[in-house]
């Protein structure tokens, strides 16, 4: 069935457009601030752990291995905190996820944008 038939071309734009922002207000609601949520160490588990991960991912800082699930702070989440801290200037680097980190790494959001993105 074509929709613009149906609905006419401007419809269909107007659809589309509710449903980017409707999927964006979702993501937002479902991925935890990892900036003023809890610390995290290695044995921290869930769904901040896991942003924390994709997000380092994304910064190139994190390579999980294929088959490992996200959302265990474990070694190599770690050293990926410890990387990220040791280019910010973060003292001591040493791959636990608290305050000076979250600040460091909010000021490194801030400067990009990507606070309104992530819906923070």
């Amino acid at each position: 069935m074509n929709m613009t038939k149906i609905f006419g071309a401007s419809m269909v734009a107007i659809i589309a457009v509710v449903f980017l922002v409707s999927a964006q207000d979702a993501f937002a609601a479902e991925s935890p601030n990892v900036l003023v949520g809890q610390n995290l160490t290695i044995g921290s588990t869930g769904s901040e752990v896991a942003m924390l991960q994709a997000l380092l991912s994304e910064m190139g800082y994190l390579n999980i291995p294929v088959g490992i699930a996200p959302g265990y702070y474990g070694p190599l989440t770690k050293s990926a905190v410890a990387s990220y801290q040791s280019r910010e200037n973060v003292t001591p680097a040493i791959g636990f996820y608290g305050p000076i980190t979250k600040v460091a790494m909010h000021a490194d959001f801030a400067s990009h944008n990507w606070l309104s993105i992530l819906g923070w």
